[in-house]
């Protein structure tokens, strides 16, 4: 099984918006992953942790690595199964990083941060946007033949 071009002109036109949806969603996940590793010390912020001690600038350097690899895996695996031509799984990968990326940190923001308005929450919205239309895309197109 060989990696295949995912841009082929032959798929379907369903498959081809789920494809560039996905590949907006994975340059929005993976600079989002780049954000918390460059700037560890908004995870700080976010929670309202004074940064003036060390145990507070290694705790927002290791959330902001935890939160960088989760943001960072999710893209990779769909589109890997993008390149396999897996589109099924593609769609599932995309339902799970909704769930246990988009919706985990919109509980986050609504519950631990302090003083979160409803923008801080709904600011994830633009994230979810493109994996629900490339979800959607993937798991609802029937054919066998791709």
């Amino acid at each position: 099984m060989t990696l295949k071009n995912p841009f082929d002109k032959n798929l379907p036109g369903r498959i081809k918006i789920g494809v560039w949806a996905s590949l907006v969603s994975a340059v929005m996940l993976i600079g989002i992953a780049v954000f918390w590793v460059v700037h560890p010390a908004a995870a700080q912020g976010s929670f309202s942790i004074t940064p003036d001690t060390d145990a507070a600038i290694r705790f927002s350097k290791i959330t902001a690595i935890f939160k960088a690899v989760g943001d960072l895996l999710s893209p990779i695996f769909v589109m890997l199964a993008i390149g396999y031509r897996q589109f099924r799984l593609a769609g599932i990968f995309h339902i799970s990083t909704l769930v246990l990326a988009i919706a985990v940190d919109m509980l986050t923001w609504g519950i631990y941060v302090p003083n979160a308005k409803p923008l801080d929450v709904l600011q994830h919205i633009p994230f979810a946007i493109p994996i629900l239309i490339a979800a959607y895309c993937f798991l609802t197109y029937k054919s066998e033949e791709i």
